[in-house]
């Protein structure tokens, strides 16, 4: 089975959101590994509150001609 290549600008808003959530994920190891439970409970309940968190690359992509957006794989 041909692997299809991915929309070049849907990689790389999908790598920008790695990034983001990787920082949120260090934001949240450093509180508690300083002991503050209480602050990290609140920054992961602000993330969850935030529609932007998982779904702002998808939001910001225009699909050109040849854009391959498939979901699933069988």
């Amino acid at each position: 089975m041909a692997r299809e290549e991915v929309c070049p600008e849907l990689a790389r808003l999908l790598r920008v959101q790695r990034h983001d959530f990787i920082n949120h994920a260090q934001v949240i190891h450093a509180f508690l590994q300083l002991g503050k439970t209480e602050r990290a409970m609140h920054y992961i309940e602000e993330l969850c509150r935030d529609p932007e968190v998982l779904c702002a690359a998808l939001h910001y992509h225009v699909p050109q001609p040849g854009c391959v957006l498939k979901a699933g794989g069988a």
